[in-house]
C-alpha cells in the first residue's frame, strides 16, 4: 500500500489566493486531502510501524520413519510374480452353492470379497514399488544435482568484480600461494661451508682462552698464604692500612694517604656552582681556555 501523503488544495482555504500553493491557517482541523470516496485512503485507518504477517502453524509431533515394506527373507522379492503368486494363490476349484442352498448369496459375497483383496493386494504392491523406485531415482538425481551444481560453482573461473575488487598481493605470495614457484636453488655446500667456518672461529676462540688460563696459572690462588698476600695488597695490612688522599687517590696511609673513602677531599662542583662561577666572574678564564682551544682546533696551529 503507497503511503498517504496529504496534499493541501488551495482552493480549501478561504485564504486562498490566486497563485499560491499553501495558505496557513489558525485552526486544528486537520487540512482535507485531494481524495476521493473511491480511494482506499479515503478513511484514514491506523497502521503498525512494523508490518504484521500471519503466525506459521505449530507443526505439533513428528512423523515416523517409515518402514521398508519390501524387506524380506524370501529369496523372491515381493515385487516378484513368484511372490506375488504364492501370497494371493487362487482356489482349486470353485465351490458354486447349489440352486437351494440357503447362504448362497453370503458365499457368493465371500468369493467376490476374496477376489478383490487378491487383485488390490497384487496392485497395491506394484504401486507400491513403482512408487519406491521413483522417489529413490528422484532423491538421487536431486543429490548428484546438488554435487554436480558445488563441482561446477568450486571449479568456476573468477568472476571479473572479484579479480577488479581484490586486495594487491605480490607476485611472490601469490606464486607461493598457487605453488607456482621455481625450485630452490641447492645451497647444501655453502651452508656447510659457513658451518665448518663458524666452528672453526669458535674452536680457535676456545684454544685462545684456554692458552690464556694456562700461561696465568702461576698467578692462581690455591693456598691460605697467597690468599693473605691478596687481602693486604688490596686491603693493607692493620700497621699499613689503606687510605684515600683528597683527590681520591688509592694508597697506603704511611704515603700520606689519611682518608677513610674516596670522597675524603672536599666535594666535587655541582652544576650550580659552575654557573655561579661564571656569573661572579670566576669562569672568565675557563671561557677563555675554550675559545683558544677551539681556535687552534679550526687553524691547526698554537696559540
Amino acid at each position: 500500500m503507497p503511503p498517504r501523503i496529504p496534499v493541501r488544495a488551495p482552493w480549501t482555504s478561504p485564504y486562498a489566493r490566486p497563485g499560491s500553493t499553501s495558505a496557513r491557517t489558525f485552526s486544528s482541523t486537520p487540512p482535507s486531502r485531494a481524495l476521493g470516496p473511491q480511494s482506499p485512503n479515503y478513511i484514514d485507518v491506523p497502521q503498525p510501524l512494523q508490518p504484521s504477517f500471519p503466525a506459521r502453524a505449530e507443526v505439533k509431533g513428528h512423523l515416523p520413519v517409515p518402514r521398508d515394506v519390501f524387506k524380506t527373507r524370501s529369496p523372491h522379492p515381493k515385487e516378484s510374480d513368484v511372490f506375488l503368486a504364492r501370497s494371493t494363490r487362487a482356489p482349486k476349484a470353485v465351490k458354486v452353492p447349489g440352486p437351494y442352498s440357503r447362504d448362497a448369496d453370503y458365499r457368493l459375497y465371500k468369493q467376490r470379497l476374496a477376489d478383490r483383496r487378491r487383485e488390490a493386494l497384487n496392485e497395491g504392491v506394484k504401486q507400491l514399488h513403482t512408487r519406491k523406485v521413483t522417489s529413490e531415482a528422484n532423491y538421487l538425481a536431486r543429490i548428484q544435482a546438488i554435487g554436480a551444481h558445488r563441482r561446477e560453482v568450486a571449479m568456476a573461473p573468477r568472476r571479473e568484480v572479484d579479480v577488479l575488487t581484490e586486495t594487491s598481493v605480490a607476485k611472490g605470495i601469490r606464486d607461493f600461494l598457487a605453488d607456482g614457484l621455481l625450485p630452490r636453488a641447492d645451497i647444501t655446500t655453502p651452508r656447510r661451508t659457513a658451518y665448518q667456518r663458524r666452528v672453526a672461529r669458535v674452536q680457535q676462540v676456545r684454544a685462545s682462552r684456554l692458552h690464556d688460563l694456562y700461561t696465568n696459572a702461576r698467578h692462581f690462588i690455591v693456598d691460605e698464604q697467597q690468599l693473605d698476600e691478596a687481602i693486604e695488597k688490596a686491603f693493607g695490612t692493620e700497621i699499613s692500612p689503606m687510605g684515600w688522599d683528597v683527590k681520591g687517590n688509592m694508597g697506603p696511609r704511611s704515603e700520606g694517604k689519611e682518608g677513610l673513602s674516596p670522597w675524603h677531599g672536599p666535594m666535587p662542583e655541582g652544576v650550580g656552582d659552575m654557573l655561579q662561577k661564571l656569573k661572579g666572574g670566576e669562569g672568565v678564564g675557563l671561557a677563555k681556555e675554550r675559545v683558544r682551544k677551539v681556535a687552534e682546533e679550526l687553524t691547526g696551529g698554537k696559540m
